[in-house]
């Protein structure tokens, strides 16, 4: 792999390199903190579907469709070119095209109501038999850099490197924990002005799924996945748990289980980066009743019982190889490491404690590796920053790749797709002046 990686829909090749800029204004955006027969069953009984129309066939497109601000869709740039492109077969791709596989959806969701902003990424090879990944953003939901296109080489994993999947991520939903809240918010509406309160549980479970999957991507494949990090990392267990045979594999990347009483400041310290604009009681209402309670993964871990295929992951908070000023991210800016060493270090630490709090529920329920597949991964070092998260997005793979029915040869494609990675993505060593 070469110091560029390839984009999933050219020929074409573009660098990866996270400024110690975009790491200072990702980070405390994102830490202000089978498909079987029940899952098709619970995908279609829904009382509404979504509306999915056809993709952008260009950015021009999208933009005059105005159904996103501007300014909350630099996540565009992933989905079209930005200049002319000649491939190597000679075939000319204009400005402003999008790439093959990629695609901008303008989905209805009638609970809301309001359009949300889809990405997808088709499977490089059959997709209309690939299963289907969800991919969850963070605190900012995408709408800032905070997101899986900008932060992380999602799209080079999940289209190019390893097996045929299907790859859905909302670029919406900031400061929702992606809920069906119980009060209007300052995020009801989109930058139009439409929709009601955030009924983002809904639309995701009920309203998205069947019609994503059957209609749009028209796969026959009828299993499907779910990854989210930080803010959305106890979003995933609790769709497992409350809505049982939708999922066939779960990812938790650095998320705080427990979301009730007590463990409800986790919930305030996310809210915190929007100034008290939103609150707990908004969203959950009282932190010790029923809808509060329903939305603890810890509460209700016991219902993971016929759950399959979970990474859960972790670091502890102590600064790792992503988080020095010699290593891969911030490529010798020394002073770059303060953010990751003061803020996302002590979020990541409340992450390190709310994690070890579920193992130990799961191993009283009798819910683990042997059982379940539960598969939980503490790193020993390790900051809540996009760094760590893309580490959990290739380590994840061979835990979801099992539930998706991919389990063959996929140890060995993230095996190799780390090990060119972290060849291409290496720090500066010994060069980095020191901080001061």
């Amino acid at each position: 792999m070469s110091s560029t990686r390839r984009h999933a829909t050219t020929g074409m090749f573009r660098s990866r390199r996270i400024a110690a800029a975009a790491l200072a204004a990702a980070l405390p955006l994102s830490v202000a903190t089978a498909v079987g027969t029940a899952g098709t069953a619970a995908a279609e009984d829904a009382p509404a579907a979504a509306t999915v129309p056809e993709a952008f066939p260009t950015q021009a497109e999208a933009e005059k469709a105005g159904y996103v601000p501007a300014k909350e869709a630099g996540w565009r740039k992933w989905v079209y070119l930005q200049e002319d492109k000649t491939d190597d077969n000679g075939q000319v791709s204009k400005a402003g095209d999008r790439y093959t596989r990629m695609e901008e959806l303008q989905v209805h969701s009638p609970s809301m109501g309001r359009d949300i902003p889809i990405v997808t990424i088709r499977a490089k090879e059959d997709a209309a038999n690939a299963p289907t990944l969800y991919l969850l953003n963070g605190a900012d939901g995408g709408s800032g850099r905070a997101n899986w296109l900008e932060q992380s080489s999602a799209i080079d994993f999940y289209a190019n490197k390893v097996q045929n999947v299907n790859v859905v991520i909302p670029m919406a939903g900031a400061f929702s924990y992606y809920t069906d809240w119980q009060q209007p918010s300052v995020f009801d509406k989109d930058g139009n002005e439409k929709g009601g309160v955030q009924k983002w549980e809904t639309f995701l479970t009920s309203e998205l799924p069947g019609v994503m999957e059957k209609n749009h991507l028209k796969t026959t494949n009828e299993k499907r996945a779910i990854v989210g990090m930080s803010m959305s990392a106890s979003t995933t267990l609790v769709y497992a748990e409350q809505h049982p045979g939708l999922y066939d594999a779960i990812g938790s990347f650095s998320g705080c289980p427990a979301t009730s009483g007590g463990p409800a400041n986790s919930v305030d310290a996310v809210f915190g980066a929007k100034g008290g604009q939103v609150s707990y009681e908004q969203m959950w209402g009282d932190r010790d009743g029923d809808i509060a309670h329903r939305n603890d993964a810890q509460l209700n871990v016991d219902k993971l019982r016929d759950q399959h295929n979970i990474y859960v992951s972790s670091g502890t908070g102590l600064m790792g190889e992503h988080d020095v000023p010699s290593g891969d991210i911030l490529r010798g800016n020394a002073l770059g490491s303060v953010t990751p060493a003061v803020e996302g270090g002590v979020i990541e630490a409340a992450t390190n404690n709310c994690t070890h709090a579920f193992k130990a529920k799961a191993d009283q329920a009798g819910i683990n590796q042997a059982n379940n597949n539960l598969v939980f991964d503490f790193h020993p070092t390790g900051t809540h920053q996009w760094g760590y998260w893309q580490d959990d997005m290739i380590n994840s793979w061979p835990t979801i790749a099992a539930g998706l029915g991919l389990g063959e040869g996929a140890q060995q494609l993230s095996d190799e797709y780390a090990t060119e990675y972290r060849a291409d993505h290496q720090g500066v060593g010994s060069a980095v002046p020191p901080l001061g």
